[in-house]
């Protein structure tokens, strides 16, 4: 299973085909194989966790916290290096939906910065309980063992209909209309002002000023 998979996985589908009644046993093949999946990642996460290092977990551990086989763990994953890099775009989409529930109650007479408060806070909090020195691993290995690195981007453009949508309804009289391709811009930038320094551990991270630049940045961006 590639790295990029679980990004397509994780991401909501515009349309649900409904399995044909000859499909039935390939949809249980699918349903299951994505449980397992499920529990091999999990596996993975509780074992970074535990120990100081994950790189000393070795691949009999991942077999006994899944409940599944050595060789049914290297099925799903060819190594036990690529199994953590998936934990990268795993976190990651994992991050971006937990912010479209919010997004989906925020009010249509909201202001701009006011969504724009909502936005960064999201990611600087989660950041801010992340430990670095596990995250930076799980970055590298996924731009190692990625077949696609050059994605590593736009699992954000999840974020990009849901934005479309609030700025259409708002009320405010605070937001600009905007294609989906500026949005798509904008979003992968305030990523990368958020992510760069906490990824190179530079101490301005998570400050009030650099909060308060992305944000400054980001309403001059959206604004009218």
């Amino acid at each position: 299973m590639f790295i990029y998979d679980i990004y397509k996985k994780l991401m909501p589908q515009s349309k649900k085909v409904m399995p044909q009644s000859g499909d039935n046993s390939t949809s249980v093949r699918q349903a299951r194989s994505a449980l397992t999946e499920e529990a091999i990642i999990q596996a993975a996460i509780a074992s970074i966790e535990e120990a100081e290092d994950f790189k000393v977990v070795s691949s009999r551990q991942l077999s006994k916290k899944s409940g599944f086989s050595v060789g049914l763990l290297y099925r799903y994953f060819k190594s036990k290096e690529q199994l953590y890099a998936n934990l990268w775009m795993y976190f990651i989409v994992r991050l971006h939906k937990s912010l479209i529930k919010k997004l989906e109650v925020f009010p249509n007479t909201g202001t701009l910065r006011q969504l724009m408060m909502l936005i960064t806070e999201h990611y600087f909090d989660d950041l801010a309980n992340r430990k670095r020195n596990r995250v930076v691993p799980l970055y590298r290995l996924y731009i190692q063992s990625s077949n696609e690195p050059e994605n590593i981007a736009k699992p954000i453009d999840i974020l990009i209909e849901p934005l479309m949508d609030i700025i259409q309804k708002n009320q405010s009289g605070t937001m600009r209309a905007l294609d989906q391709n500026e949005i798509r811009v904008y979003l992968r930038a305030a990523l990368a002002m958020v992510r760069s320094d906490f990824l190179e551990g530079n101490p301005f991270f998570g400050t009030q000023p650099h909060q308060r630049v992305i944000l400054d940045a980001l309403v001059r961006l959206f604004q009218k």
